[in-house]
């Protein structure tokens, strides 16, 4: 009630809450987070806690994120299949980004929006800490101009072992979903998570 002025308000959203006769939202745990404070239920999470709310996960496009047809990757695999199939499109994900190309290096990938909320600033810091160890990061996305430059950063402080790449790239996306070894998941708080359910699809 104080942000971002002092006094009474209006708001829409609470009004919709409070005439509904079902709030869903895109998770079971984003509903359990929703009330578990001001913060995170912005100043509504006392409504919600008198309405109820339920979370189902948000479904991913299972045509577009399938290893078996998906058309920004040159191999198609399934589960009988991914030992044999990973590593080739790891090497191909090393080729398009410019890092040395090696099967045998872990690649650890880094798909969303560069904020706060996705942890972001959390990554760069991390980055530091394990870069030395035998491992290639890829990070991929759009935010924040601040952390949009410390991506590009990136590859000047690591050239030989990480990618920033500030941009909007769907066939990139899908060449880290499948190629990386790992995908990190560094949110304070994630709404769905359509990366990890991704990630899972291609075995990564």
């Amino acid at each position: 009630y104080d942000k971002p002025v002092k006094g009474r308000k209006i708001n829409w959203m609470k009004a919709g809450i409070l005439e509904s006769n079902q709030i869903l939202t895109v998770s079971p745990y984003y509903a359990e987070e929703l009330v578990s404070g001001e913060d995170k239920g912005v100043e509504l999470d006392n409504i919600l806690r008198k309405t109820g709310i339920i979370g189902i996960v948000n479904g991913m496009d299972v045509q577009e994120w399938n290893p078996l047809t998906d058309k920004y990757t040159g191999i198609k695999y399934d589960a009988t299949t991914v030992m044999n199939a990973k590593p080739l499109i790891k090497e191909a994900l090393q080729a398009e980004v410019g890092l040395p190309v090696d099967k045998d290096i872990p690649v650890i990938g880094f798909i969303g929006r560069l904020e706060e909320q996705k942890g972001s600033d959390i990554l760069v810091e991390a980055i530091s800490q394990f870069i030395g160890e035998n491992v290639q990061i890829i990070v991929l996305g759009t935010g924040k101009k601040a952390m949009e430059k410390q991506l590009e950063q990136l590859e000047i402080q690591y050239p030989d072992k990480a990618r920033g790449v500030a941009k909007f790239n769907v066939p990139l996306a899908h060449m880290i979903i499948a190629g990386a070894d790992f995908i990190l998941v560094p949110s304070r708080f994630e709404p769905c998570g359509l990366i990890q359910l991704h990630a899972m699809r291609y075995g990564t």
